[in-house]
């Protein structure tokens, strides 16, 4: 197929305003000092950028829920990950999508690529109705939306017997696991489908893996399950 490509000159933005879809062997670069908005939701990067596909990016009116807690109902949901992102992000809303939630109480939410949602408190414009905050690290992530402060959608897992860490993640050969307990390690594709299974696993071998998105569930002899979205880079 062949590439597409969209270039955004300096200090320029471009706006599309439903879905944006990008197919295989197809990219926009956005150029430092630029901006892109696809239906509210402005990216305005740091330096140049590059989305690549396959991709979409969708908007949904459906809050998200975890626990308790629910984000307002508008949630951006990508298809694959936006990796490496440093820059700003403006998160626009209407007043009828708040849930309950004073504007003035909302912080900004995106969900990372261990599936950990992460808030972080914009700059509101009340007046415009927009959240935007200045990423000076960089961030990946799969979802956007916004939250009360008092009721966030980052839930920190409970472990009855401590403490259990993977990494690097994204990885490209090993993957290390920390725990302070033996862990049985399942490594799983996106199909559901067993890939590794290894008792008392302090390390996984992925190097021959192929790229994408796995799933890892790390079970102690107590049945109790650690699960950890793994990117295979």
């Amino acid at each position: 197929m062949r590439k597409l490509q969209l270039a955004f000159l300096l200090a320029s933005s471009f706006s599309f305003s439903q879905t944006l879809t990008l197919s295989e062997n197809s990219s926009i670069s956005i150029a430092s000092n630029s901006s892109i908005s696809v239906d509210g939701l402005e990216l305005a990067p740091s330096e140049a950028y590059t989305i690549s596909g396959p991709n979409t990016l969708d908007r949904s009116n459906v809050p998200v829920v975890v626990g308790d807690n629910t984000s307002v109902s508008r949630v951006y949901e990508l298809s694959a990950e936006l990796s490496d992102y440093k820059g700003i992000l403006n998160f626009k809303y209407l007043e009828s999508e708040l849930n309950f939630t004073a504007e003035g109480d909302l912080v900004l939410e995106v969900l990372d690529t261990n599936g950990v949602w992460i808030n972080v408190e914009p700059v509101l414009d009340a007046v415009n109705n927009n959240l935007s905050y200045d990423f000076t690290e960089l961030i990946s992530f799969t979802s956007v939306t916004a939250s009360d402060v008092s009721a966030t959608l980052t839930v920190k897992p409970v472990l009855l017997d401590g403490y259990v860490r993977v990494y690097p993640n994204p990885t490209t050969d090993f993957l290390h696991i920390v725990s302070n307990t033996a862990q049985k390690a399942t490594l799983f594709n996106t199909a559901g489908q067993k890939i590794l299974e290894t008792n008392n696993a302090t390390a996984l071998d992925v190097i021959d893996l192929p790229s994408g998105v796995y799933l890892l569930n790390l079970t102690n002899s107590q049945n109790q399950i650690s699960t950890f979205k793994i990117i295979k880079n």
